[in-house]
Protein backbone atom coordinates (compact mmCIF):
# COMPACT_ATOMS: atom_id res chain seq x y z
CA UNK A 1 0.00 0.00 0.00
CA UNK A 2 1.03 3.42 -1.26
CA UNK A 3 1.98 6.10 1.46
CA UNK A 4 -0.72 8.70 1.65
CA UNK A 5 -0.27 12.43 1.08
CA UNK A 6 -2.05 15.50 1.85
CA UNK A 7 -4.03 15.91 -0.63
CA UNK A 8 -4.94 11.71 -0.36
CA UNK A 9 -5.14 12.70 3.73
CA UNK A 10 -7.32 15.60 3.25
CA UNK A 11 -9.90 13.67 0.72
CA UNK A 12 -10.04 10.78 2.83
CA UNK A 13 -10.82 13.52 5.96
CA UNK A 14 -13.61 15.23 3.76
CA UNK A 15 -15.31 11.73 3.35
CA UNK A 16 -15.08 10.71 6.66
CA UNK A 17 -16.95 13.78 8.03
CA UNK A 18 -19.71 13.57 5.29
CA UNK A 19 -20.48 10.00 6.39
CA UNK A 20 -22.43 9.80 9.06
CA UNK A 21 -23.40 7.06 12.05
CA UNK A 22 -26.95 6.30 11.34
CA UNK A 23 -27.98 6.51 15.09
CA UNK A 24 -26.64 9.66 15.84
CA UNK A 25 -25.90 10.90 12.79
CA UNK A 26 -22.64 11.79 13.92
CA UNK A 27 -19.73 11.62 11.58
CA UNK A 28 -17.53 8.79 11.18
CA UNK A 29 -14.55 11.57 11.81
CA UNK A 30 -16.27 13.04 14.99
CA UNK A 31 -16.60 9.28 16.14
CA UNK A 32 -13.33 7.98 15.19
CA UNK A 33 -14.92 4.66 13.57
CA UNK A 34 -11.75 4.35 11.15
CA UNK A 35 -8.96 3.18 12.49
CA UNK A 36 -6.70 3.12 9.23
CA UNK A 37 -7.02 4.06 5.49
CA UNK A 38 -4.39 2.28 2.96
CA UNK A 39 -4.75 2.34 -0.97
CA UNK A 40 -2.59 0.88 -3.66
CA UNK A 41 -2.46 3.41 -7.03
CA UNK A 42 -1.22 0.48 -8.90
CA UNK A 43 -3.92 -2.43 -7.50
CA UNK A 44 -6.15 1.07 -7.52
CA UNK A 45 -7.91 -0.34 -4.14
CA UNK A 46 -8.38 1.02 -0.89
CA UNK A 47 -8.20 -0.73 2.66
CA UNK A 48 -10.87 0.70 5.03
CA UNK A 49 -10.20 -0.84 8.70
CA UNK A 50 -13.58 0.28 10.75
CA UNK A 51 -12.89 0.08 14.79
CA UNK A 52 -16.53 -0.77 15.74
CA UNK A 53 -16.69 -3.05 18.54
CA UNK A 54 -19.09 -6.01 19.02
CA UNK A 55 -21.22 -5.80 22.34
CA UNK A 56 -19.56 -7.07 25.16
CA UNK A 57 -22.78 -9.10 26.10
CA UNK A 58 -24.65 -11.99 24.45
CA UNK A 59 -27.13 -9.80 23.53
CA UNK A 60 -28.96 -10.97 20.34
CA UNK A 61 -30.95 -7.19 19.57
CA UNK A 62 -27.02 -5.56 20.39
CA UNK A 63 -25.58 -7.97 17.72
CA UNK A 64 -28.25 -7.19 15.33
CA UNK A 65 -28.57 -3.56 16.05
CA UNK A 66 -24.46 -3.30 16.21
CA UNK A 67 -23.76 -5.19 12.80
CA UNK A 68 -26.98 -3.05 11.19
CA UNK A 69 -24.99 -0.02 11.76
CA UNK A 70 -21.80 -1.54 10.59
CA UNK A 71 -23.08 -2.59 8.02
CA UNK A 72 -24.89 1.13 7.06
CA UNK A 73 -21.42 2.51 7.67
CA UNK A 74 -19.43 0.11 5.21
CA UNK A 75 -22.05 0.95 2.75
CA UNK A 76 -22.03 4.25 2.78
CA UNK A 77 -18.34 5.02 2.99
CA UNK A 78 -17.78 2.54 -0.12
CA UNK A 79 -20.39 4.47 -1.96
CA UNK A 80 -18.58 7.77 -0.61
CA UNK A 81 -15.10 6.75 -1.70
CA UNK A 82 -16.32 5.47 -4.91
CA UNK A 83 -18.00 8.59 -6.16
CA UNK A 84 -14.33 10.44 -5.24
CA UNK A 85 -12.18 7.79 -6.12
CA UNK A 86 -14.29 6.29 -9.84
CA UNK A 87 -12.74 3.08 -10.77
CA UNK A 88 -10.96 2.10 -7.85
CA UNK A 89 -12.17 -1.11 -5.49
CA UNK A 90 -13.12 -0.29 -1.67
CA UNK A 91 -12.86 -3.05 0.85
CA UNK A 92 -13.72 -2.51 4.52
CA UNK A 93 -12.87 -4.52 7.65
Amino acid sequence: MAQISQEMADKFEAILRRVKEPETELSVAELNLVKRISYSESEKKFLIVMDIATPRFPCLTCGVVTEQIRSTIERRLREEFLKEFPGYAVETV
